[in-house]
């Protein structure tokens, strides 16, 4: 029996049970879980060439030797036989590959192998944060079928796409824009597409990326809803009373009009590195509280907020979870040949940041991978909400990588390599990520400009527009950021000449090149104004 077949039975109890049922588990339930399928997926894993590989030849018989045996792994690792897509080193056949974004500079794309398994768990997975998005108790939500769904998120074969595929058997939705025109349009023209049906049809349920989903806001306000593009002939008579009720009290008011007078959603969910910046906005704008949930190419969907949308909680059927915590973080950053510690999910302490480590179930390629994402443990347990198992909150990317709005990953090698095919005369540099008056991302590049470079009248302005040349070329997704987003993704300043030095010659080494610490970026900010003073 489908989705749908449940709701029109009114089934909401076993439904509820179903999906949302892991919420009431307690940290012993949560773990046997996590244990039982760590031990099915060893099994799989120590039969395929890519498991012996990763294992070096070994079986570990129990999930603590799997931990002491198997190294921290990253993409590198798997590169060789993942991009070629090859089969028969796996686990299990994949059923599809998803793709993502990896180093513009040195390798445009990752791809990770989904399975039969991992498909049914990612389905489950996102129905949950459908019924959860609708709900604002426990056990209750408004989910019913048939529902007009926005949908803001880009098409297979990256992740997102996955979800109108994995649902069309399930539960029936109207997709806007369908499916069939969405797959062959731009991520622009989907969304300009989808929101025009909105208008003209109504929105139930939304999903997008929280910076998207922020700036449609914005450009609806400004512009004063969008009724004057739309022809009202092709609209609903619900609409086209929502949409003059709008105007009127607009103009009564002297206000802006928001999405929350055209639209009354039953959930809108929000995804993306910046989403807590963007929540409290899309709430104001959208007149209802955004669920937010976390997922990504290697892990599937993997956490969700609750009810009360104010934390997320990690699905534990998906993968296996190991964290790093921050201390330990330092010590492998200041050397990569030092191993951290990692902990379980019933090791953790509240108020403290990790990176999430995971080992993928049913099938799945990964094993001990460092997904490079930071999480805080906001509590081990939620007392109002009945809670035993812990929250999250995602706090951003590793400091080696500057995600902006989720649209796009700069690593040293992208900045390095927009350096070199600029021939900008520039001795060295660090890039941080900071955030605007709008709490808008931005990349921050401090830059050392050598003596030829200022004979020759080398100025921010002019580095900041030829290295934008550069990463748009060599990054195909940062293009999106200006054009779609209005966000200006690069800010220079010029340091003066040694400062990086001096600060090598005081401290013994070098600040961290990619989103240096705020220790550090105190430290150069005092040398570099001693160094223009001639101190």
């Amino acid at each position: 029996m489908n989705l749908d077949q449940l709701l029109k039975d009114r089934q909401y109890e076993r439904i509820w049970h179903e999906y949302c049922g892991f919420l009431d588990f307690s940290m012993v339930e949560y773990m046997d879980i996590q244990n039982r399928l760590m031990l099915e997926q060893i099994e799989m894993y120590s039969d395929c060439e890519l498991g012996r590989r990763i294992m070096k030849g070994r079986k570990p018989s129990s999930v603590d030797e799997f931990r002491q045996m198997v190294p921290l792994t990253r993409y590198e690792d798997y590169a060789d036989l993942l991009l070629p897509r090859i089969e028969s080193v796996l686990p299990s056949k994949p059923l599809l590959w998803i793709e993502t974004t990896w180093e513009g500079a040195k390798n445009p794309i990752k791809v990770a192998p989904y399975t039969e398994s991992m498909i049914k768990c990612h389905k489950s997975s996102f129905i949950t944060c459908l019924l959860l998005a609708t709900s604002n108790q426990k056990g209750q939500f408004s989910l019913s079928g048939g529902e007009n769904f926005l949908y803001g998120m880009a098409p297979l074969p990256y992740l997102t796409g996955l979800a109108p595929l994995i649902l069309e058997d399930e539960i029936s939705v109207n997709w806007l824009p369908p499916e069939k025109d969405a797959i062959s349009m731009s991520f622009s023209e989907r969304n300009k597409l989808g929101f025009k049906m909105g208008m003209q049809q109504g929105v139930d349920l939304f999903f997008g990326l929280s910076s998207v989903i922020a700036k449609i806001g914005d450009q609806f306000t400004s512009s004063g809803g969008t009724g004057g593009r739309i022809n009202p002939l092709n609209n609903s008579l619900k609409m086209n009373y929502r949409m003059l009720k709008a105007w009127k009290n607009s103009r009564e008011e002297n206000t802006p009009i928001r999405p929350k007078d055209i639209w009354t959603l039953k959930g809108l969910i929000c995804a993306g590195t910046d989403s807590a910046n963007f929540k409290s906005k899309i709430e104001k704008d959208w007149g209802i509280r955004p669920l937010e949930i976390f997922g990504g190419t290697e892990t599937t969907c993997i956490a969700t907020e609750t009810w009360s949308k104010n934390g997320l909680v990690f699905f534990p059927e998906v993968c296996f979870y190991e964290f790093i915590p921050w201390p330990e973080l330092e010590k492998n950053l200041a050397d990569p040949r030092y191993v951290p510690r990692t902990y379980l999910m019933d090791e953790l302490q509240e108020g403290t940041n990790y990176e999430l480590v995971i080992s993928n179930f049913k099938g799945g390629a990964f094993a001990r991978y460092r997904v490079g994402d930071i999480f805080k443990c906001i509590s081990l347990h939620n007392e109002q909400d009945g809670l035993n198992i812990p929250q999250f909150a995602f706090v951003d990317r590793e400091p080696g990588l500057i995600d902006i709005a989720g649209f796009t990953r700069i690593s040293e090698a992208t900045i390095n390599e927009a350096l070199t095919l600029s021939k900008l005369d520039i001795n060295d540099w660090c890039a941080l990520k900071e955030f605007d008056d709008n709490n808008r991302a931005f990349m921050h590049l401090y830059v050392e400009v050598s003596p030829e470079g200022f004979q020759y009248g080398l100025t921010r302005d002019i580095i900041t527009e030829h290295l934008a040349i550069y990463f748009r070329y060599i990054d195909g997704d940062y293009k999106d950021l200006k054009s779609l987003l209005g966000i200006e993704p690069l800010q220079v300043t010029i340091i003066p000449t040694g400062t990086i030095d001096r600060y090598i010659e005081v401290f013994g080494k070098r600040p961290r090149q990619m989103n240096p610490s705020h220790f550090e970026m105190l430290e150069l900010m005092k040398i570099a104004r001693g160094i223009n003073l001639g101190v």
